[in-house]
């Protein structure tokens, strides 16, 4: 099983470099995040976390090598619940 390392308060700057790109990117709306081929999304009732979460999953290269993140967004709060490191 994987283990999924919350990144919000990892305190390496790529990881924050990471955090915030993410954001900024959810920032301007959930239906571009889905459009777009950097994410996608998990239909999987079984990785979220609440029954308005939507969840994606996106790859990124952390120091030479690909790194796994899964983001949990909340749709009724329209904001980002947790993004995790996938390990």
């Amino acid at each position: 099983m994987a283990q999924h390392i919350p990144i919000k308060n990892i305190k390496i700057e790529a990881i924050q470099k990471i955090y915030k790109s993410i954001c900024r990117q959810f920032e301007k709306g959930v239906l571009r995040v889905r459009l777009s081929l950097k994410y996608q999304e998990i239909e999987d009732e079984d990785y979220k976390e609440n029954k308005d979460d939507r969840v994606f999953n996106t790859w990124r290269t952390v120091n030479g090598e690909r790194e796994a993140f899964e983001i949990h967004y909340n749709l009724s709060k329209n904001k980002i619940t947790n993004i995790y490191l996938v390990k």
